[in-house]
């Protein structure tokens, strides 16, 4: 572990107070792991048990095609500025997904610059995950630290001189909030109506990620 291969920053201002002890809390319990040569890291695992024993409070989470609060609701900041933090060492993304509809936290780089959607990774326990692969001859530590209403992952370790690019995210297609949906339920009085969910616009977007070897291989995937 010689010096820094990797790092991104994300903003999350203007979050709850719950959602950024959650952030604070999350950084927390994956900065200083150590992975090994060859060693797959998951972000689920390491975080551990997601409740009120280990200091995590009721916050909002994305869950189905609902957003309700429970224990942990924010972890997702900690994931996607981890997984743009791996893009920037150049390191294999092993298992990523975006979330199922847009979150205006994470089309904002850490300078609250719009960056669009795509670039994001949504964890939950047990699914899904965000793992990465660490494929260099050297130890990789893991710092995570929040100033402000800044978050930060740096990777450190060893260059073995390969290079990264992101070419996105470019928005391909947007797609208005949709009509209202009204659902029957027992637990209203007759005749009222209760907003559980606010409409959403949605969108297609892609980002190609390559990673360049020095004996000149390359390794691609679209994000």
């Amino acid at each position: 572990i010689k010096e820094l291969i990797g790092r991104a920053t994300t903003s999350f201002k203007g979050s709850p107070k719950n959602r950024v002890a959650n952030i604070k809390n999350g950084a927390k319990f994956l900065s200083g792991h150590i992975i090994k040569p060859g060693e797959e890291f998951s972000t689920i695992t390491t975080l551990g048990t997601i409740d009120n024993t280990t200091g995590y409070l009721p916050e909002l989470v994305i869950r189905g095609n609902r957003t309700v609060p429970e224990f942990g609701g924010g972890l997702c900041q900690v994931s996607t500025t981890l997984f743009r933090s791996v893009m920037s060492a150049g390191l294999p993304v092993t298992e990523r997904q975006n979330h199922s509809y847009r979150v205006i936290y994470y089309e904002r780089d850490g300078d609250e610059k719009f960056i669009g959607p795509g670039l994001d990774a949504t964890i939950y326990q047990p699914k899904p995950d965000f793992k990465f692969l660490n494929d260099t001859s050297g130890n990789v530590l893991i710092t995570g630290y929040v100033v402000g209403t800044r978050l930060t992952f740096e990777l450190y370790g060893t260059k073995d001189g390969r290079s990264a690019k992101i070419d996105g995210p470019k928005t391909l297609s947007t797609i208005p909030p949709g009509d209202p949906i009204y659902v029957e339920t027992d637990e209203l009085e007759p005749g009222e109506e209760k907003q559980v969910e606010k409409p959403h616009p949605g969108g297609n977007a892609i980002a190609t990620y390559t990673i360049t070897y020095t004996d000149g291989t390359k390794k691609g995937c679209f994000i």
